[in-house]
């Protein structure tokens, strides 16, 4: 008689998670093949779309009072429709395809549960240095036009704001920090997804506005708080950093403020 284990009640998709990387991975790379594996649920990729799309359904509902607001006129309507077709667009096909890259390419064999740590860790850290350097570079004027739409979204900050960005800005400010830093460090299965999921929950979280009170009470100083972004959303001059590490508070500490902290920003 078979003895239950706890790895008869996970998903399929979990149990995949600790063991080897896909077998096809250097295998095949005709295109038909690799958008065939990119659009399947063996891509880890799409399964974190499912669960980021399920969240982002969740936590707009938790804020319908902010999205009425947004959408109380024709104008404001348009810019929320906008929204959710760029967040179809980005988590639907741009973000599975990019994680496939990763999984063909330079995903590891499996670590130990120590390895799994710091690596999740070092993916952390470089998402969170190429997001802030990519960020910085969009809030220039020659580089604003990617981050336009984005910013569109300033008095009323919605959850679907989180992936509402040009494909331009999803593609160097979401994705290239993710792609980059797998081709340096070369995680493993479980490391990624992990990693995809904690940057892809709080990158929710900081554009959910009914939680920016609690955020600043119980983010620590390190992090990125609901309350920080929706500041830089409000006044684009703050709060650079996104959506995990404080890049703006390691950078104060080390060269203090900038001059142009909080101030008017002038696109033209």
């Amino acid at each position: 008689m078979h003895n239950a284990t706890a790895a008869d009640f996970l998903p399929e998709w979990m149990l995949r998670l600790n063991g080897e990387p896909p077998m096809h991975a250097a295998t095949d790379l005709s295109a038909h093949r690799f958008l065939s594996q990119a659009m399947s649920m063996e891509n880890d990729g799409m399964v974190m779309t499912a669960l980021t799309v399920g969240m982002t359904l969740v936590l707009e509902l938790a804020s319908i009072g902010e999205v009425r607001r947004v959408c109380r006129n024709k104008a404001g309507a348009i810019l929320y429709a906008q929204g959710v077709a760029t967040n179809v667009l980005n988590n639907c096909l741009l973000g599975p395809l990019a994680y496939q890259l990763v999984a063909s390419r330079w995903m590891a064999p499996p670590f130990t549960a120590v390895g799994r740590v710091v690596m999740v860790l070092g993916i952390l850290a470089g998402h969170a240095v190429g997001y802030y350097a990519a960020h910085r570079w969009m809030h220039t004027k020659r580089m604003y036009w990617a981050h336009r739409f984005h910013h569109r979204f300033n008095t009323y900050v919605v959850p679907v704001t989180a992936n509402a960005v040009s494909i331009a800005e999803y593609s160097i400010a979401y994705m290239a920090p993710f792609i980059a830093g797998s081709m340096l460090l070369r995680p493993d299965r479980c490391s990624l997804f992990i990693a995809v999921g904690i940057i892809s929950f709080n990158n929710l979280l900081i554009h959910t506005p009914f939680l920016c009170d609690l955020s600043a009470r119980v983010v620590p100083w390190l992090g990125v708080s609901t309350a920080d972004h929706i500041e830089h959303h409000r006044r684009l001059t703050t709060h650079y950093a996104a959506p995990t590490i404080s890049i703006d508070r390691l950078l104060a500490c080390a060269f203090g403020t900038p001059e142009s902290w909080g101030k008017e920003f002038k696109e033209d």
